[in-house]
């Protein structure tokens, strides 16, 4: 018993073992086959060829479609109203064959039933069966009340009946005979004398030929169908071929353009359409993109330019201190001090420099709020006065205004303007300030005495690092700038909406001319 027991319990483990790994394979075996469709979802594309021909095809298709049903439906109506109309004057023919004796009438009825392919039959007024063409008197029917289940009537004395062909039934032809025996046909029934004998004509048709004719049209209709959807599928293609075209030579162009080929652009010439729309819409990316990318290789080198600078005076003054300034007190503090200038320089524009960053990525804080910029002007023009006592700083108008702004960032904007309105005014001169409310708009006018700006330097003070003609490459003092103050300040109106105007004449002055949105409730 116990070899027994240790041989079902190592057998019981080995199935345990067997079903885990078996459901690790299959796990697996899933994980693959989901990657495995995802891989080809992805890489499935339908071209754009593709669709536009299913378009065409599918258009086409409901098209003839319809057209067809339409055709059908018709020619089952004309065919109904042509078998009424053959019935009708069959029975004005049985109706004279009666007048004749029995075997003569008889004999016409029974040719006039196998020529049109007819049911002919005659009752008496107890809808007895008297005669029929189908053989047997007592089999025939005799269609008086129509229920629901076995007919509809039609119009006057035709009705449309529903009948089970029996075993005995030969079928006319290869459309007569339906699933479970059954057809459809058309009855009519009308009141006629056979020797002076009240009796009533059952004409039964079965619309063989008819039958005939619809399956036989259906079938010429999906031919011309599939002849004319096969031809728009073609033509579909080859049209679609050429539409895509420009699309393709757009696209091989567009895969050749790279950073080194940036000046490549698409074609413009051609037909008027959409597709020349696109071809200049991205052009004009291209052109963004290029400038974009020019402005900054200028602006990484300008930046680099410019703390070369720093860096290389105090490279040097280091260098000088390792030599001769450790003994020399004069050469040290000489060192010191430039070093510390530089470092100053360097921090300034590293400042800047990143000041713009965050402008360009749109992470510079604005906090805007309800302020009052007679007091912030009032603040400004109180720090000049005490930092600079070279020039006549004055505050010409300065009204009582609240406003809503980013007080920091719009302080520092008009800080720059001063700055600049000192650095490039002669010792003496005058720098105007004044601040007054135009509607709900605050415009800042800050205007200088100083050596003034040329026309053609005039659109492009603002641009990064853009200094003006050599004579404003060093301020009056002979201190030079980093050429990003400007910028900085644009970028801080632009950002609270507002506008730059400046105009200036050489050896006469400068005046800048700032507008701001007030955004404030108008009763404030």
């Amino acid at each position: 018993m116990s070899n027994k027991r240790k041989f079902l319990k190592v057998v019981k483990e080995i199935l345990g073992l067997f079903v885990l790994i078996l459901t690790e394979v299959f796990k697996y075996i899933k994980i693959g086959l989901k990657q495995l469709h995802d891989i080809f979802i992805e890489k499935l594309r339908f071209s754009l060829t593709f669709k536009i021909i299913l378009v065409y095809a599918r258009k086409t298709l409901s098209i003839l479609l319809l057209f067809g049903l339409f055709i059908l439906g018709g020619f089952i109506l004309l065919s109904g109203w042509n078998a009424q109309e053959s019935m009708k004057r069959d029975f004005y023919l049985v109706s004279d064959y009666l007048t004749d004796d029995m075997r003569s009438a008889e004999e016409k009825i029974k040719r006039l039933a196998e020529l049109d392919n007819l049911i002919i039959s005659i009752f008496d007024e107890n809808s007895n069966g008297l005669y029929t063409t189908e053989g047997d008197n007592n089999a025939v029917v005799f269609y008086g009340e129509i229920e629901p289940a076995e007919g509809w009537g039609i119009n006057g004395n035709y009705v449309l009946v529903k009948e089970e062909l029996s075993i005995y039934d030969e079928p006319s032809g290869i459309f007569n005979q339906e699933e479970d025996n059954v057809v459809y046909a058309m009855v009519l029934r009308e009141d006629a004398h056979w020797n002076d004998v009240p009796v009533q004509i059952q004409i039964k048709n079965r619309m063989t030929k008819e039958k005939t004719r619809l399956v036989l049209l259906a079938l010429v209709l999906l031919g011309i169908d599939i002849f004319l959807l096969l031809t728009v599928l073609i033509s579909g293609a080859r049209s679609s071929k050429k539409i895509v075209k420009p699309i393709e030579v757009m696209t091989k162009a567009v895969e050749n353009i790279t950073i080194n080929e940036i000046n490549t652009r698409l074609s413009v010439s051609g037909s008027q359409d959409e597709l020349k729309d696109l071809a200049r819409t991205f052009n004009s990316m291209l052109d963004r993109i290029q400038q974009s990318y020019e402005q900054q290789n200028q602006f990484v080198s300008d930046a680099s330019h410019e703390l070369r600078t720093p860096i290389s005076v105090i490279q040097g003054y280091a260098d000088l201190l390792v030599r001769w300034g450790k003994k020399d007190e004069k050469i040290l503090e000489e060192s010191l001090t430039a070093i510390k200038e530089e470092s100053e320089n360097m921090k300034d524009l590293v400042e800047k420099l990143l000041f713009l960053a965050r402008g360009d990525k749109n992470t510079q804080k604005v906090e805007k709020k309800d302020f009052y910029l007679n007091e912030l002007i009032d603040d400004v023009v109180k720090e000049t006065r005490m930092i600079d006592g070279s020039h006549q700083i004055i505050n010409l108008k300065n009204e009582g205004i609240l406003m809503n702004a980013d007080p920091r960032l719009i302080k520092e904007s008009l800080r720059i303007f001063i700055d600049n309105c000192i650095k490039y005014t002669p010792s003496g001169g005058s720098i105007k300030i004044e601040s007054i409310l135009k509607k709900n708009e605050v415009e800042i006018s800050i205007e200088d005495t100083g050596i003034g700006i040329s026309k053609e330097d005039l659109p492009n003070i603002f641009n990064r690092f853009y200094r003006a003609d050599k004579s404003r490459t060093k301020g009056i003092d002979g201190t030079g700038g980093t050429g990003l103050g400007l910028a900085i300040a644009s970028w801080i109106i632009q950002r609270h909406n507002g506008r730059i105007k400046v105009e200036s004449q050489i050896d006469v002055g400068t005046k800048v001319v700032i507008n701001l949105p007030r955004h404030v409730h108008p009763d404030l």
